[in-house]
Formats: C-alpha cells, structure tokens, sequence
C-alpha cells in the first residue's frame, strides 16, 4: 500500500488538513491512504492543546481513506521526521511519502537530518497560498492538479478564537464543539 503521511501539530486541525489529504487523494497518483500523523511535541514551535487533545479532534476528519496515526504520539519525546520515518520505511510491506506545504522548502535545512531525511522518503509538496514553488529540493515532488490554495493555519484559528471570532467554516463543526466544549485556545 502507497500511504502519503501529513504530520504536524495539528492545533487545532482544521479544514485545509482535510482538503491537503484529499487533494493528494485525488492527484497523486497510487496513493492509498493519507494518515494524520500529529507530534507528541513540535521541534520548532510550542503546542497548546494536549496530544489526546489533538488526537480526539483529527478523528473528526477521518474517512475510509484518511486515518489518524499516533505513531509519534506515542514516542511522547519532541517529534524528528527522521526518527519516525527511520520506524515507518521498517515496514516493507507499504511504501511512504510525506506531505508538506510549499513554505517548508525554505526551511527543510533546519530539520534534523535532512540530508539523510531526503533520501530516506520522498516528500509530496502542497502549494500554499503566497509561498510559490521555485527550486525543490531533492527528494521532493510536486503535487499537480487543478488545486485549492488556501493561507488557513492553526495560528490564524486559534488567534481568531483569542479574539472571541468566529471559526465556523475553518474547522469541522464538531472540531469547534470540541473546542468551545474544552475551553483551548482562549
């Protein structure tokens, strides 16, 4: 089986991590499934909502097609791309891919390992909306099609629920009832 993983902090996950799973889905050819694979703990940026948190939201935005892993959840230890996809490619029965928006290109230098990390999976880049696709680095490949953009992130969500906004439309329904019922992100 092709699995295409989209890891991240996924605080809150939101719609746009729904629509990058299904448009992989849709356009990259071979791909099985797409698994949300959310960090115990990010490297780069702090994580308000608690892992069971996060976890309890992404089922939300599950389908046949699109699952949660908690395989780095489970490490309970700062989440390295290098340390789970070292676990993931053990697996010889599937094959992986990692998902990744086109402003990570600019910054993949800073994770660890990623020279090693580039040979060891091929990433599927996602454009994002003002981060164009210019040079890639090796390892990485397009995703083509007749794609949404978008410029929806956690950031903006949990900065709009910080301001008492409304989220309707930017997270799943029952995404905003968690959140609202669990008092984060205020």
């Amino acid at each position: 089986m092709n699995i295409a993983i989209l890891g991240g902090r996924f605080d809150p996950p939101h719609i746009w991590h729904f629509w990058i799973a299904e448009q992989v889905l849709e356009n990259v050819k071979g791909i099985d499934q797409v698994w949300y694979m959310p960090d115990f703990q990010n490297a780069f940026k702090p994580i308000v909502a608690v892992p069971h948190q996060r976890a309890e939201m992404l089922h939300y935005l599950e389908t046949g097609r699109i699952k949660l892993s908690t395989i780095a959840l489970s490490k309970e230890t700062v989440t390295y791309t290098v340390s789970v996809v070292g676990d993931l490619i053990k697996d010889r029965a599937n094959r992986y891919f990692w998902i990744v928006g086109s402003d990570i290109t600019n910054e993949f230098s800073r994770w660890r390992d990623y020279h090693k990390l580039s040979r060891m999976i091929t990433f599927l880049v996602i454009p994002r909306k003002d981060y164009p696709i210019k040079n890639l680095p090796s390892g990485f490949q397009r995703v083509e099609g007749n794609l949404m953009l978008s410029n929806v992130s956690s950031t903006i969500i949990r900065d709009r629920i910080k301001q008492g906004k409304t989220v309707s439309g930017l997270v799943f329904p029952e995404v905003e009832n968690y959140i609202r019922k669990n008092n984060l992100y205020r």
